[in-house]
């Protein structure tokens, strides 16, 4: 993704989703914030062990999530990685993507978390 840590996050979707209810937008953020980081935690340790059903099953759980919270590039790499899972193919290419995403996602709970301040703030 961005190595510059430029990170978009688009909340377009979900606030035309919300028809822009801060509350409820606020809530499916802290719903990403809450499960995600699990879900991130079971797919470094299935790339770890190289569970390719793992990696596949858990890119799928997360890719909607990334779309609805509008990271886009996050989405699209991920959906990289579970096709290949599923395909058995690349491991190399899927622990690298892995490795630049994972860092990339600790930086878009950061500013989801920001996110999540400035709507309350605005409330």
């Amino acid at each position: 993704m961005n190595r510059d840590n430029n990170i978009v996050i688009d909340l377009s979707y979900l606030k035309e989703v919300a028809s822009d209810n801060t509350e409820f937008i606020v809530e499916m953020i802290d719903i990403f914030l809450e499960q995600t980081p699990g879900y991130v935690e079971v797919l470094t340790n299935a790339v770890e062990t190289k569970d390719w059903s793992k990696i596949a099953e858990m890119a799928h759980k997360i890719k909607p999530t990334l779309a609805f919270m509008g990271v886009n590039e996050a989405r699209d790499i991920m959906a990289s990685i579970e096709t290949r899972a599923r395909d058995n193919d690349d491991y190399e290419g899927i622990a690298e993507d892995y490795k630049n995403l994972k860092e990339d996602m600790d930086l878009i709970f950061v500013k989801l978390v920001e996110k999540r301040k400035e709507l309350l703030a605005a409330e």
